[in-house]
């Protein structure tokens, strides 16, 4: 037997307090876990919209800045050329940025998947101690 540096209790008053003190420990690791969870999905969803912000902000300059381009450097002959091409290229600049977005949204662990992980063992680890 180790000893310990408080006496250790017997019977229900014992059992009730070891019980509470397991559940309170469990509860702050569980808390501990969703915090740094919470944290992460802040700094994901924050990602995502400086995504979407900087595709629409390309798009709406890149078309400004591109129609007035050619209207100042091309002759008339070769404008619609020029729009087409101007707009074929900013559509498959946004087109790579969503496709990079959507990889990225599909690949991502879904949210708190740590905590729930670990309040299922719990479950499950209760469930087996109540069984036997």
């Amino acid at each position: 037997m180790t000893e310990t540096s408080e006496p250790r209790r017997r019977g229900w008053g014992g059992s009730l307090r070891r019980f509470g003190d397991s559940m309170l420990g469990l509860i702050e690791t569980r808390l501990g876990i969703l915090s740094v969870e919470w944290a992460e999905e802040r700094q994901n969803l924050t990602r995502l919209l400086l995504a979407v912000f900087t595709i629409l902000a390309c798009l709406q300059l890149a078309i400004v800045t591109g129609l007035v381009f050619a209207l100042l450097a091309v002759s008339q002959e070769h404008r619609v050329a020029v729009f087409g091409i101007a707009a074929l290229a900013l559509l498959l600049t946004a087109l790579g940025v969503g496709l990079w977005l959507r990889r990225w949204l599909k690949r991502r662990p879904p949210m708190f998947s740590t905590t729930i992980g670990e309040l299922r063992k719990d479950r499950d680890w209760i469930r087996g101690k109540l069984d036997r």
